[in-house]
């Protein structure tokens, strides 16, 4: 059954912490170069100008660089293990994605830590646990929202290049209990331009 390792994301969360903090210290830094430069010309303090000219760019590029570091190598990993959770969750679950129907809505929804996706008015639905992730934020759930979106793009446009056939397959999300823009996947067989483009990253 699929899972998310609950200890390897407290791991790399803490570490994509550590990139946050390191952002904020530039900001710090920023707001130190702002004082320390408009006391100095206030002043006419050329030892402060100049320190204050001297030190805080070097400041602000160890901290954008170590912040870029950690974002890029665990930010990107545990969007790696999202993504590789999100299309888990979906093989194990492939008989109630209901490929056989010629029509096909996919509706997905959260519930606390969970993504649930219903399949036109069948009960069952297909559910991801994101509770390893502690709660999610909204730019989290944005990014899970996204990888769910990109493998449904990728499982029917893949799908329809093998020869199936399908008169439409459509998504939508809901938000804040109101439904969104209904979205085509596919329409009279045709996969939408944007869902083939993006299926072609992912080849």
């Amino acid at each position: 059954m699929a899972n998310l390792n609950k200890e390897e994301i407290k791991n790399l969360k803490r570490k994509e912490l550590y990139g946050s903090i390191a952002l904020a210290f530039c900001g710090v830094v920023c707001a130190y170069f702002i004082i320390c430069f408009t006391i100095a010309q206030v002043h006419d303090n050329y030892v402060l100008r100049l320190t204050t000219l001297i030190i805080a760019p070097v400041l602000l590029l160890l901290g954008a660089g170590l912040s870029a570091f950690l974002n890029v190598k665990f930010g990107g990993k545990l969007d790696r293990l999202i993504k590789s959770y999100v299309r888990d969750v979906l093989i194990e679950n492939a008989s109630l994605m209901r490929p056989e129907r010629d029509s096909l809505t996919y509706t997905l929804s959260y519930d606390g830590c969970l993504a649930e996706i219903k399949v036109n008015n069948f009960k069952e639905k297909i559910i991801f646990d994101f509770s390893a992730l502690g709660k999610l934020s909204a730019v989290r759930r944005a990014g899970i929202t996204t990888a769910i979106i990109e493998r449904l793009e990728a499982t029917f446009c893949r799908l329809a290049e093998r020869g199936a056939k399908y008169s439409s397959v459509t998504y939508c999300v809901i938000k804040n209990g109101g439904k969104a823009k209904t979205v085509s996947l596919i329409e009279n067989g045709v996969p939408d331009k944007k869902a083939y483009k993006n299926y072609l990253k992912t080849k």
